[in-house]
């Protein structure tokens, strides 16, 4: 018995089958790469930023269309980040992960000034200097 592809991940450019006609025979598909249906969200972003990289090291410009998912793609991270970070900072945690997990995200995020601990310390402020006449 063979395994069947779920109809919602089966490749639409091949149709399942893994494979395209072209003037030259059959070659693998060049959405799915031969497998019949398309790899996760994640192998396909970075699918989509790996062309965009290569098209714009070749001189290319940037379409719309590009500009546009990249910055839903920029948007949809960093509410995910600002959840995690949310929920992170609700977290009654002994072991100090959840600090860890705040702090990982807003590296990426930049929501928050990083200071020392012992920022309190800090070094006293020369006075102003008096303006030459």
């Amino acid at each position: 018995m063979q395994a069947r592809i779920p109809e919602t991940s089966r490749c639409a450019g091949c149709l399942g089958s893994g494979e395209t006609p072209t003037d030259y025979g059959m070659v693998d598909c060049p959405d799915c790469g031969g497998a019949g249906f398309l790899p996760s969200r994640n192998v396909l972003v970075e699918w989509r930023a790996r062309d965009i990289e290569r098209a714009l090291s070749r001189g290319r410009t940037a379409e719309n269309e590009d500009v546009r998912w990249l910055l839903a793609e920029l948007r949809a991270a960093r509410r995910a980040l600002t959840e995690i970070i949310a929920l992170a900072h609700d977290a009654h945690d002994p072991d100090q992960i959840a600090l860890k997990i705040r702090f990982a995200a807003n590296s990426a995020l930049g929501m928050y000034d990083v200071v020392p601990a012992n920022a309190h310390e800090r070094a006293p402020t020369p006075p102003p200097r008096p303006h030459d006449s």
